[in-house]
């Protein structure tokens, strides 16, 4: 049996995930929060679909202050994230964020 506790709000931004899926992103969640505690603000927006804004040191506009919406996780701390500002779903690595 798997136990998941999360918020309403969560559960409306994961329900049209596969359970695997979200088990996997929770897990990735949680595992980068225990390694980069100063970014669990960020971290948990993968958790609600919830836009945040960060400046990014890599990509076109090094530096740049963006709006994204976070969207999956790899344990490595690669992730994917729709840039509301490039109206596009983008790769970027977590080491480059800083949250504004």
């Amino acid at each position: 049996m798997i136990k998941l506790e999360i918020s309403e709000q969560q559960f409306e931004a994961l329900s049209n995930k596969k359970l695997g899926d979200v088990v996997t992103l929770m897990n990735n969640v949680a595992s980068l929060k225990e390694k980069h505690p100063d970014l669990s603000v960020f971290l948990d927006k993968f958790l609600s679909n919830e836009p945040i804004d960060v400046i990014y040191h890599g990509g076109s506009n090094v530096g740049s202050q963006r709006r994204i919406v976070p969207q999956s996780i790899k344990e490595c701390g690669s992730f994917r994230a729709f840039c509301v500002d490039s109206d596009v779903a983008k790769s970027f690595k977590l080491e480059r964020v800083e949250l504004t």
